[in-house]
């Protein structure tokens, strides 16, 4: 009896993390539709990259960035059941403490034209 319970509340607390709105995942998913998609696409919808770098072989690397000082729908630790990380912490010599920044670096790999790859890092993806 005593196995069966602990079962239960294992899978509860497993069901419980479902509900979370932000995940690498959810991310992984929304980006892997440009896999495929020509470079002309990509910047029709994303924009002009901040960052080019030349790979070599016709590829390059475009990077997009996106920084908020609160997070997406005010939720601080979006991927807190994922990646975990001791905050940076600045001396302010007497002054004001800055507000939080939270981002977001997106980057595609274009090959020959068409998307090939991409990764992210940050705080703040969705």
């Amino acid at each position: 009896m005593q196995k069966i319970i602990c079962l239960l509340a294992g899978l509860m607390i497993l069901t419980g993390c479902q509900g979370v709105g932000y995940s690498s995942e959810a991310y992984n998913q929304k980006l892997s539709g440009w896999l495929g998609k020509t470079a002309d696409e990509l910047y029709a919808v994303w924009g002009t990259p901040e960052q080019m770098f030349p790979l070599g072989d016709n590829a390059v690397e475009v990077s997009y960035y996106s920084s908020e000082s609160q997070p997406v729908d005010n939720v601080f630790e979006p991927y807190a059941s994922e990646i975990s990380y001791d905050a940076m912490t600045q001396q302010t010599f007497g002054l004001p403490t800055p507000p939080p920044l939270y981002y977001c670096k997106t980057s595609f790999t274009v090959s020959n034209g068409i998307v090939t790859d991409y990764t992210f890092n940050g705080d703040d993806c969705y």
